[in-house]
């Protein structure tokens, strides 16, 4: 798999999307592999952007089917700010009213923007965990409602044979 693992790194070498390495868990990168959660070698893990933890790569092992898998998963176009490639008609728009701000403004909007981001990802959070309380609850109501049509069918029944 290192030969084909190596070709894959050099076919996206200059790639500003994809980015393939590798860590050696038995020499030096013990603390990586730790953190995320790799057991056995060899593991493939991948990262989508903007995420902080990897997926377990399920796919083949050989060129192809790593290849494959990236072109159609990880090759995305990324807009770069800098260059503006790879970046949408808004995108570009927004960037350059940025560019034309200040350091300390650029701080600013970072810091703003940052902690609006904790702000959605808080209320995300507990909006997931009320619908999770209801969802529980819903589900102990259906079985009692279950239940009880259960019952009142036999008892209708029962009243039908005395009739």
């Amino acid at each position: 798999m290192k030969p084909d693992w190596d070709k894959l790194g050099q076919q996206y070498a200059s790639s500003d999307s994809v980015l393939i390495v590798d860590v050696d868990c038995t020499a030096g990168g013990e603390q990586t592999c730790q953190k995320h959660g790799v057991k056995g070698y060899p593991t493939i893990k991948y990262f989508m952007a903007g995420k902080k933890s990897g997926s377990d790569y399920q796919g083949g092992r050989d060129f192809n089917a790593l290849k494959q898998f990236v072109d159609s998963k990880l090759d995305k176009p990324v807009c770069n700010a800098v260059t503006k490639k790879g970046c949408q008609p808004s995108e570009v728009e927004w960037i350059e009213k940025m560019e034309t701000k200040t350091l300390e403004e650029l701080q600013t909007s970072m810091k703003e923007k940052g902690d609006e981001l904790k702000s959605i990802k808080k209320e995300k959070s507990d909006a997931e965990k009320e619908f999770k309380e209801k969802e529980k609850a819903w589900k102990k109501r259906e079985k009692t409602l279950t239940k009880a049509t259960g019952y009142l069918k036999q008892l209708e029944a029962e009243a039908k044979k005395k009739k």
